[in-house]
């Protein structure tokens, strides 16, 4: 039996089974395959290997809050986030036949949860396709609770690993999985022509397969995994190095480009405002208006290069993150009213402190709220959340419904002077900012979007910082 990674919550770790195809396509994706091509792949074994649907759903939800409405959105996760999200601890096996005295509770499980899906499938033929995914994703899920408690007899455990959306999501169940589930319970009777028996054949096929052995290649997955991410550390260090070059060329230019343009600046901006002083024509006072505007813009720009790549260095003290949170909250709402922007909080409502530079964090935040704002349509809907990932860790998470990036977009999203909008409206320089903000706290921020989906930003931070007295 193939084991996923452990997943852990209070203390405690928990290893779901997968079935050998499904290591099989992992060690295509970790080996080269990639964007759609990779959840394609994934999103086709993830609907014939519940556990690692659930292994999947509940690693993306601790890792970035990710809260998704179809199989393909976790699948789309995992191929690009593989080589991260599938280290094996060196105390855990990959093959296990711990499972082997769990056979029968296996097979019933597996039963139950293909049986549901085939149902599931044939009962929302005519819904719209988000609703159909949705259902399909939940079908596969319904039987979370039991694959963990098969994993574990601790019960405790439950609360803690598996992700907020999965409970809320049980009031609002779509119609296909609640009449799958009455039919399956025999509450119900099947619709005319369902035949129930050809269900519980498929079944039982998709189980044989699940069960059936792979090629011995996969034992290798844990082995590619760890060199995998290996080469991505070393590809971040080396872009980190690229990246600080730079930086410093930028320092350099900012500098001397800045004494050499602010003077002609301000010579021309002292001029136009004597001009604009004595003049009483108001076509020419409104010209001499544009030009100083303009002036004080130039400034503006120049003085956000030079801090972009040289900024100030943090003056971390101790403070509540949620406070700051909740704040910002009310502020972005107030900006947003007039377009009928929603902007909520979520997470964690307690105090939450943290050792950081509560200016520099707050700019940062208030700079990835106005993207988001910027770039959303009427009756948008924002959202603000932080919570504490563990005692080292904090993470905030900004998501939106916006129209989201292309991999383009994504790509280049903390670049300096690359922005998506027209030309004209400034260096795009706010997402670098809150970038370069959260490095300088020794943080990280990861970007989640795809087209008319919506964007997420999530920023880890640490919680503590070593230069602040005890």
């Amino acid at each position: 039996m193939r084991l996923l990674p452990f997943l852990a919550a209070r203390g405690k770790s928990v290893s779901l089974p997968m079935a050998d195809a499904s290591a099989e396509s992992l060690m295509a994706v970790l080996l080269g395959e990639a964007g759609e091509e990779a959840a394609e792949r994934l999103s086709a074994a993830m609907k014939s290997d519940p556990p690692l649907v659930l292994w999947t759903a509940c690693a993306a939800w601790q890792l970035h809050g990710l809260r998704p409405l179809a199989t393909r959105e976790l699948a789309a996760w995992l191929s690009r986030h593989a080589s991260a999200a599938l280290q094996w601890s060196i105390h855990q096996r990959f093959t296990d036949e711990s499972f082997g005295p769990l056979a029968a509770k296996l097979a019933v499980r597996l039963d139950a949860d293909f049986q549901a899906g085939e149902l599931i499938a044939l009962l929302s033929r005519d819904d719209s396709d988000v609703e159909r995914e949705r259902a399909l994703l939940l079908g596969l899920l319904g039987g979370a609770e039991e694959w963990l408690q098969i994993a574990s007899e601790d019960k405790s455990f439950l609360r803690g690993v598996l992700p907020d959306w999965l409970a809320e999501s049980a009031s609002t169940r779509p119609r296909a999985v609640c009449d799958a589930t009455a039919i399956l319970e025999g509450r119900s009777p099947p619709p005319s022509g369902l035949d129930l028996e050809e269900i519980r054949r498929r079944a039982e096929a998709l189980r044989l397969r699940w069960l059936a052995p792979g090629p011995s290649l996969i034992n290798l997955l844990p082995t590619v995994a760890l060199r995998m991410a290996r080469l991505a550390s070393l590809e971040l260090e080396f872009h980190a190095a690229v990246e600080n070059e730079k930086l410093e060329a930028m320092a350099e230019f900012a500098a001397g480009a800045g004494h050499e343009i602010n003077n002609p600046l301000a010579i021309i901006g002292g001029r136009a405002q004597l001009l604009l002083a004595e003049e009483t024509d108001p076509e020419r006072r409104r010209e001499l208006a544009v030009v100083n505007a303009q002036v004080k813009r130039a400034h503006e720009m120049i003085a956000d290069m030079r801090l972009f790549a040289r900024p100030p260095q943090p003056e971390p003290k101790r403070f509540d993150l949620a406070a700051l949170a909740d704040e910002l909250a009310v502020d972005v709402a107030a900006q947003a009213a007039d377009r009928k922007i929603t902007v909520s909080r979520n997470g964690d409502c307690g105090p939450l402190e943290i050792e950081a530079d509560p200016a520099q964090l707050a700019v940062a935040l208030r700079a990835l709220c106005k993207n988001s704002l910027e770039l959303m349509a009427y009756d948008g809907r924002l959202e603000i959340g932080i919570s504490a990932l563990d005692d080292l860790h904090v993470q905030i998470r900004i998501s939106d419904n916006g129209p989201g990036m292309t991999t383009e977009q994504r790509r280049h999203a903390f670049d300096p002077f690359y922005s998506a909008r027209q030309a004209g409206r400034g260096l795009g320089l706010g997402l670098s900012k809150c970038w370069r903000i959260v490095t300088k706290h020794g943080g990280k921020i990861d970007v989640e979007s795809r087209p008319d989906q919506g964007t997420a930003f999530t920023i880890t931070l640490p919680r503590r910082r070593g230069d602040l007295p005890a």
